[in-house]
């Protein structure tokens, strides 16, 4: 059996941030109402009157509304013209082409977002010297492929 790690609400990453496990990451439904929070852990919206909730407009649901009417017309289309056996073959590969070119988008815009943050190396600032950076400081800024640990035992 391997030894169990101490929790920590508090540690630094890698690029030095500091990070806390605050009420948002516990279950304690209690803790998260006296910080402000919502049971999923989330700030709570401000309300303005009569609990009315202020959030931000939805400007892609008409995008929506259009996408979805023009695939329905489409799909009309497709089975009179084919027929329904014919035509239901070719909305289910159509869908289920769009399906994996979304789900291939999706992970190259995920992959390229953590290659791009490796990239820049985190958010911390290289101290610079009185002639610049030194040798050290740019080896401890750099992103490490290992994490330290501190001794359980101290």
């Amino acid at each position: 059996m391997g030894t169990s790690k101490a929790f920590r609400p508090e540690f630094r990453t890698r690029d030095g941030k500091r990070v806390s496990f605050s009420a948002g990451y516990t279950h304690d439904t209690r803790a998260k109402r006296r910080a402000g929070l919502t049971k999923a852990g989330r700030p709570r919206v401000a309300t303005v009157g009569a609990g009315t909730v202020v959030r931000r407009p939805r400007r892609w649901i008409p995008w929506a509304v259009f996408g979805v009417n023009s695939a329905a017309l489409g799909g009309y289309l497709v089975v009179t013209k084919l027929g329904p056996v014919v035509g239901g073959i070719v909305i289910g590969a159509a869908i289920f082409v769009l399906y994996r070119a979304a789900r291939w988008t999706m992970g190259e815009v995920a992959h390229w977002s953590v290659k791009s943050r490796q990239i820049r190396g985190g958010s911390q600032a290289v101290a610079e010297g009185p002639s610049g950076p030194t040798i050290d400081d740019i080896i401890a800024s750099a992103p490490r492929d290992t994490v330290d640990y501190p001794d359980p035992k101290q």
